[in-house]
């Protein structure tokens, strides 16, 4: 069951925050502005922003990765006595 309302809860969020998203975009203000932008730039701005860093600790993580990983032992190979 807690399964279950859990996946009601993200669908719920989900369509609150595309209707939200959407208002802002396009149904918000023009004349109200927050830290010298519109609503609909945040809106556009905040998940660009977002998205970028995202792709950044991305590849951050993969340099982090190769750079703590130990090089592979060399293979020996053995040559067949028969």
């Amino acid at each position: 069951m807690r399964n279950r309302s859990l996946g009601a809860l993200f669908l719920i969020l989900a369509l609150v925050i595309m209707v939200l998203y959407f208002w802002l975009l396009f149904l918000a203000p023009q004349d109200s502005e927050f830290l010298g932008r519109t609503a609909e730039e945040w809106a556009i701005v905040i998940p660009v922003v977002i998205i970028v860093y995202a792709v950044l600790i991305v590849i951050a993580w993969i340099g982090w990765a190769l750079a703590s990983t130990a090089p592979p032992l060399p293979v020996k190979i053995e040559a067949n006595e028969s």
